[in-house]
């Protein structure tokens, strides 16, 4: 049986309040039925009843905000472009494809997802009127080159309040500098940080060098990137870049979250989701860890206790958890 320990209630933010079993959220829609990111996987997530939904925004040159992963449209349109340099009337007439390349799967094989039909690119609007009933973390994109422009981060904050979506919605971002202009705009928004358990890569040969770090699970991995994997889960546990932005939540990949880190954010006032389980594919070419697909990983989260998984396949994930 699947366990977990409640966390004292925080607010009416689904994302924030304690409950019994993590939410289920399903990781840009339902990308196993529709292609990410649309309207499309967005009405099917609502109609099978997954509680919340990922997605991910960028500005278009007009600062619009679009609901897109990449910033390079080839992957998801066919076509060249980049949604930093075209209006939003441009980019509406771009449509995401039906053979839709999604990226390697757990054995680094390319993976393509095919659909019944073409679907247009939304604006963030759109998804908050379309959704009423929905929880939605809304993650803003990191833009390596336009890394000193955070203005995305204000111009959601200000369509999140314009919905009136502010107690279903939590903003996430691998910027802090973006969560700080969205929380600047809006300061009761529930604003969070995410891990990825390959941020400190480039640094993974010198922190390897050292002694083992504690950790509080997989004491044994000595696996390339240890000891670099143990210091994010120390900075993660103690919500050292949260506090630079008042955070009340935190997303990290499944494989940084144990228990103790689970204990201290509850302990901080901290919610805590994970990402992703069930992938469908590493769009980033990032390689995927093995437990990400297996049923014994889903327990282990729920019985630490985690406030929301995200998963490429939310059906699977709910027969599971609820």
């Amino acid at each position: 049986m699947l366990r977990s320990r409640q966390v004292q209630p925080q607010a009416d933010n689904p994302f924030l309040a304690g409950k019994r079993r993590p939410i289920v959220v399903g990781h840009r829609g339902v990308p196993a039925l529709h292609q990410e990111n649309t309207l499309a996987g967005f009405r099917r997530a609502a109609a099978l009843g997954v509680p919340a939904i990922e997605l991910d925004v960028r500005l278009t040159r007009d600062r619009r905000a679009v609901v897109l992963h990449d910033d390079d449209l080839e992957r998801l349109t066919g076509s060249p472009g980049l949604v930093r340099d075209l209006t939003w009337d441009e980019l509406s007439r771009r449509r995401i494809l039906r053979a839709l390349p999604m990226g390697v799967d757990v054995h680094g094989a390319p993976v393509l997802a095919r659909y019944d039909r073409v679907e247009p690119i939304p604006l963030l609007a759109e998804v908050l009127a379309e959704t009423p009933g929905v929880a939605i973390n809304i993650e803003l994109k990191l833009d390596y080159a336009r890394w000193w422009q955070v203005e995305v981060g204000a111009v959601v904050a200000e369509e999140i309040a314009a919905a009136g979506a502010e107690r279903r919605v939590i903003v996430t971002s691998f910027d802090p500098r973006k969560l700080r202009a969205a929380g600047r705009a809006r300061p009761g928004l529930a604003l969070g940080f995410c891990f990825d358990d390959g941020m400190l890569h480039f640094a993974r040969h010198l922190l390897d060098r050292l002694p083992p770090l504690a950790a509080d699970f997989e004491r044994d991995d000595r696996r390339p990137g240890h000891n670099a994997r143990r210091m994010l889960r120390r900075i993660l546990g103690a919500d050292l870049i949260g506090r630079m932005i008042a955070a009340r939540v935190v997303g990290a990949e499944h494989t940084l979250v144990g228990g103790e880190t689970v204990r201290r954010l509850h302990q901080q006032g901290i919610a805590i989701g994970t990402h992703t389980l069930f992938p469908l594919g590493s769009t980033t070419g990032k390689p995927i860890a093995a437990s990400a697909g297996t049923v014994d990983e889903v327990h282990r989260l729920v019985a630490l206790g985690v406030d929301w998984i995200e998963t490429d396949d939310p059906e699977r994930l709910m027969a599971l958890i609820y």
